[in-house]
């Protein structure tokens, strides 16, 4: 079975009933430093606080006092890095990213990247209150609602792209930002498959 960590990161954090949802399915629980922040304000008493600490408040470091502490100074990885990393290493295979968006627009989009830099050592999704985004590999198969929006989204230059149960097909096509982007497809059957010949392409599922 898969063992799943979900981190909380230091962006802006889903409603407080879907991180309930997500803490409650997920076999640990970190912060990735500020993190620790708002899982204080909404409730969550995290299994573990990892980074350079620069950002987790005083008074929730003092709420937190039995909740260990692993202070990684790296200036090379990003908190969040340091999390999923610390995951990976104690056996967590699936990790799951909350507060991953928002607030700074440069930290937002230096976070996607973590979808494929862990993989396949870990299968990395960030959810927020509109959706969760995954990694695509060089193949994905799920199940969908018929109706629900799906958007590709290219990392790098991704090239043979192949799509089926969706109504804007791509058939050995590639996708790039600046260039040719697949955001606000629609799912038409039930199995969605899609898969890449090369480059990091990721999902994102828009909540019904």
């Amino acid at each position: 079975m898969p063992r799943r960590a979900l981190v909380i990161a230091n962006g802006e954090p889903p409603k407080k009933l879907r991180l309930q949802a997500l803490v409650r399915e997920a076999n640990v629980v970190l912060c990735a430093d500020g993190g620790a922040n708002t899982a204080l304000k909404l409730g969550v008493v995290p299994d573990a606080i990892i980074g350079d600490l620069d950002s987790v408040h005083t008074e929730t470091l003092v709420k937190f006092r039995k909740v260990p502490t692993y202070q990684d100074s790296n200036d090379e990885t990003t908190d969040l890095e340091k999390a999923i990393a610390w995951a990976i290493k104690a056996k967590y295979d699936h990790v799951t990213v909350v507060g991953g968006s928002g607030k700074r627009l440069d930290q937002a989009i230096g976070n996607l990247g973590v979808l494929a830099k862990f993989y396949p050592d870990a299968v990395v999704r960030i959810v927020d209150d509109f959706g969760e985004l995954t990694y695509v590999g060089r193949a994905l198969t799920f199940e969908a609602k018929k109706g629900e929006i799906v958007s590709l989204i290219p990392l790098s230059r991704c090239e043979g792209i192949v799509t089926s149960g969706l109504r804007y097909a791509l058939n050995g096509e590639s996708l790039e930002l600046g260039v040719r982007e697949g955001t606000s497809n629609v799912v038409t059957e039930s199995l969605v498959s899609v898969k890449v010949k090369k480059g990091h392409l990721l999902l994102f599922r828009v909540f019904a």
